[in-house]
């Protein structure tokens, strides 16, 4: 059975690595090991469950997308040098706090490739809901998983997917 392409939108600062603002640590980074760089004096952790995350969503059928507030050369650089700039199938990311534009523009671009993607197949993972407001009001109701406050951890993350996304409904 084929599966239904689906969204999924990451934030980075907070929900792929442990640093709220990468942006605020001027590149280059250093590799120190495949889950820490350093900026500066700052040492920056991947967290390794939102990698295995991202890698189990693509393999089940998600288009992945960062979806992040930071200058995108600093966020560009850390995915680089962490190595998972590959799971990433487009780069939203920018200095402004518009996310929902930014999605939005994501979405259009999708369709003028023939890729229609259903509001209810649009998961959005960040440690914020600060964006939600405008994302509901002009995209709409997406699956939105505050990652550390309405699910624990990455897991609980894939149990919403596979229930509201990946699992077909029933015909009545």
């Amino acid at each position: 059975m084929e599966i239904k392409p689906w969204l999924l939108a990451m934030d980075l600062d907070g929900t792929v690595w442990d640093n709220l603002n990468i942006s605020g640590i001027m590149p280059p980074y250093e590799k120190i090991n495949d889950d820490k760089i350093r900026g500066e004096k700052t040492i920056v952790t991947l967290y390794r469950e939102a990698v295995n995350f991202i890698q189990w969503s693509k393999e089940n059928g998600a288009i992945i997308t960062s979806l992040s507030w930071n200058k995108k050369l600093h966020a560009s650089e850390a995915l680089e040098k962490f190595g998972i700039s590959d799971l990433f199938d487009y780069n939203s990311t920018d200095v402004t706090p518009d996310k929902d534009q930014r999605l939005l523009r994501l979405l259009n671009s999708l369709s003028e490739k023939g890729i229609h993607i259903d509001v209810n197949r649009i998961v959005y993972i960040d440690d914020r809901d600060l964006h939600m407001d405008n994302i509901r009001k002009n995209i709409g109701d997406i699956i939105f998983i505050n990652i550390w406050k309405t699910t624990k951890d990455y897991d609980e993350a894939k149990k919403i997917i596979m229930d509201r996304v990946l699992t077909e409904p029933e015909i009545q």
